[in-house]
């Protein structure tokens, strides 16, 4: 059962990611990049974050659903991440700075009960 979820998770990440990218906007400063990601009911708006290794990466997170939402970055331990992972109220929004120390496919997801299950998924790509 694990396995299928597994597998269900990461078809609908793919389709997800194919289907909806936003470049990310430049700001002032030529390497620091900014997104934004609305947190709907059981999806992010969108789900990707491009980023670059040791180059912070602002992303404004705001939930316009009708239920609590979070992001979570499971697989990685970055300080200062406890901003995004605490649970954002229909309404709220939230701005962070990450920066990535590894490159590669960072997956994210919200952890409430079944809604990374359903959909709610994305991932960062950090290139070099």
């Amino acid at each position: 059962m694990k396995l299928v979820a597994g597998i269900a998770v990461g078809v609908v990440l793919f389709v997800g990611l194919v289907a909806v990218t936003s470049a990310p906007r430049e700001s002032a400063e030529s390497s620091h990049r900014t997104t934004t990601i609305i947190l709907e009911d059981l999806r992010f708006v969108p789900n990707r974050i491009d980023a670059r290794v040791g180059v912070p990466a602002t992303v404004v997170v705001t939930n316009r659903g009708t239920e609590r939402h979070d992001l979570s970055f499971p697989s990685l331990h970055m300080p200062g991440l406890q901003g995004v992972e605490a649970i954002l109220e229909p309404g709220e929004s939230r701005t962070i700075t990450l920066t990535f120390k590894q490159r590669g496919t960072h997956t994210f997801i919200c952890t409430l009960p079944g809604h990374a299950a359903a959909g709610m998924t994305g991932a960062a790509f950090v290139a070099p």
